[in-house]
């Protein structure tokens, strides 16, 4: 298999879903309720949040009547003890009885109620699918296979299906457990997916010539060879997007040259398709290779090729002494 498109995408799934059910129980019972309930049940915090999970399966889109969620008798005892008031005489208070009833253990609501702790990741979910479909290199993309926990939930399928217009969306049993069993195949059978796409920028931190017309004067030092040049450089060896092969090396498109005290090459990763400095806000360091010291005297001893290879779990980079061929290597882990 060949990887067409990045990874990509945002916070926008279950958890978010979660996060908004617990803000919504906060602004119901109170935020010192809450925390009061984690600090000091957190079994039963944890219960609450099992039993919402699996809930985030049931039919929703079309349901009219009142959706039942388990909660824990522990949170109605801490809301009475800290508010002095039983929470059914709350909802009469805040004329939701239409919309929210209490009975034990069990909180009723409507579904229009529910379906908004939804509304904001479904949406974002399907604008970012809808926005990779309309991209050149996928517009022979004829089926769409939606995993993960999320996948299993009854609004997003109905979501997915109607942005999918005339392509097939496939849910495999047990979606929630697709990604696992994927992980594991793929260890071991790492060479499954022969090409990835690249999800980012990435390169090293080297120093260019200066050039008076693109750099600023005060940045500019000199090296011991003499030569004028700009340190902290975004030297790209492969940009985001691109297809590489599995464990082929990439060759950097300039050498480099090893100076006396510097013995550790920092590798970075870049939003951007073409940073200029490894100091701009969207590179993020991702480690370094230390290379030891320059092994000879002249420039010509000590220049260096550097090489990147993709496509596994892990960024391996390594560097080749052009003199003597001596070659130094280091693995990243980029999950």
């Amino acid at each position: 298999m060949k990887e067409l498109y990045r990874a990509s995408g945002g916070p926008w799934g279950g958890t978010l879903v979660n996060d908004n059910f617990i803000a919504w129980l906060s602004k119901m019972f109170g935020n010192d309720v809450m925390k009061k309930m984690k600090k000091e049940v957190l079994s039963d915090y944890f219960d609450l949040l099992r039993e919402f999970e699996m809930s985030k399966r049931k039919e929703l889109s079309d349901s009219k009547t009142l959706i039942n969620f388990r909660m824990s008798v522990s949170l109605c005892d801490i809301h009475k003890e800290s508010n002095n008031e039983n929470i059914i005489k709350k909802i009469e208070r805040l004329n939701m009885t239409n919309d929210v009833s209490f009975t034990r253990d069990k909180l009723r609501l409507c579904p229009a109620i529910v379906r908004s702790w939804f509304q904001y990741s479904v949406d974002k979910t399907i604008g970012h699918i809808t926005a990779i479909l309309a991209e050149p290199a996928m517009k022979d993309i004829n089926a769409i296979l939606l995993v993960g926990g999320f996948a299993e939930c009854k609004l997003v399928q109905e979501a997915v299906t109607k942005a999918a217009g005339t392509r097939t969306v496939v849910i495999p049993e047990d979606a929630g457990l697709a990604v696992l069993k994927g992980a594991v195949r793929l260890g071991h059978q790492p060479r499954l997916i022969s090409s990835r796409c690249v999800k980012y920028t990435y390169g090293f931190s080297g120093s260019v010539h200066f050039n008076a017309d693109k750099h600023p004067l005060e940045n500019m030092f000199i090296d011991e060879y003499g030569d004028e040049r700009i340190s902290k450089c975004f030297v790209k060896v492969v940009e985001i997007g691109a297809s590489v092969e599995f464990g082929k090396d990439i060759k950097a498109p300039q050498e480099c040259i090893l100076y006396k005290d510097h013995s550790i090459w920092p590798i970075y990763a870049s939003t951007q398709r073409d940073p200029e400095y490894t100091t701009d806000q969207s590179c993020t360091y991702v480690g370094k290779l230390r290379v030891g010291k320059a092994p000879g005297e002249t420039k010509g001893d000590n220049l260096v090729q550097f090489y990147f290879a993709f496509g596994d779990t892990e960024l391996k980079v390594s560097m080749k002494i052009l003199k003597t061929g001596e070659v130094l290597s280091s693995v990243f882990d980029c999950l």
